[in-house]
């Protein structure tokens, strides 16, 4: 049975009335704080900073740069924490070796990992990755363990008596089909951590980037560019969680 999708404008008119109170406190802020402008700017001018640069088209240029960053590490987790992931939630002997090590790394914050990045990748690309991957890769190896040991004992006697005579047989037609949507819950938290963890990772010496938007206009006083880069962040992770949403419905009631 499908879940029932639900239309687009019923689901985009939340974010609409989030954005109009978040804008209607800022305004009030602004008016009754009489804030210096270096300090917080005024929706209205953040607006026209905004558009001035989707005009220039500097915004898309910085929301590429971290874009690619970011999908960068995350395929690179993935690529790794899956199998991985798969090996520990199948194999309890693995598993058992493999999480004190898990358990040792995983509450070490990305932004520890940065003077290591540079003196280990230099202040290239590599080192930023390398943050982000850090900030990706545990999400997808924790929901992947997860998923794996959470399928439901039924399932896997039903596809032993309908055939799947083997291990083999049996992960590849049983298990991981019945793990996937955990799975995806796991790559769709793992983009949203590497998407907050962007500012982190671009603070190793990047010149282009969202990340590198904010730390310039905290350099030059200019809090309107700090507004632009966070609420570029804070769209775009919005619309990407939502292809998440619709692949994991997809995964979880069939296509």
């Amino acid at each position: 049975m499908k879940s029932a999708a639900k239309p687009f404008g019923s689901s985009i008119v939340p974010f609409i009335y989030a954005s109009l109170f978040i804008v209607t406190v800022w305004q009030l802020v602004v008016t009754f704080t009489n804030a210096h402008v270096a300090l917080l700017p005024p929706p209205l001018l953040t607006a026209e900073t905004f558009f001035e640069l989707i005009i220039s088209g500097e915004l898309f240029v910085h929301t590429g740069a971290s874009l690619g960053r970011v999908v960068a590490a995350w395929v690179l987790s993935a690529v790794v924490a899956i199998p991985l992931g798969l090996a520990m939630g199948r194999f309890m002997r693995f598993e058992r070796v493999m999480d004190p090590l898990i358990e040792l790394f995983r509450p070490i914050s990305p932004l520890a990992w940065i003077p290591l990045a540079i003196l280990w990748f230099g202040i290239g690309e590599t080192g930023k990755i390398f943050i982000i991957f850090i900030a990706t890769f545990f999400p997808i190896l924790l929901n992947t363990v997860s998923g794996v040991k959470g399928v439901d004992p039924v399932l896997i006697r039903a596809g032993q008596v309908l055939g799947c005579d083997t291990d083999r047989a049996l992960f590849t037609k049983v298990i991981l089909p019945a793990a996937m949507p955990t799975i995806v819950v796991g790559l769709r938290i793992s983009f949203g951590t590497g998407w907050a963890a962007i500012i982190a990772a671009e603070l190793v010496a990047a010149q282009v980037g969202l990340g590198y938007l904010i730390a310039d206009g905290m350099e030059i006083l200019r809090s309107d560019l700090v507004l632009v880069g966070m609420i570029t962040i804070g769209i775009l992770g919005v619309l990407i969680d939502a292809v998440f949403r619709i692949l994991n419905n997809r995964f979880a009631w069939g296509s």
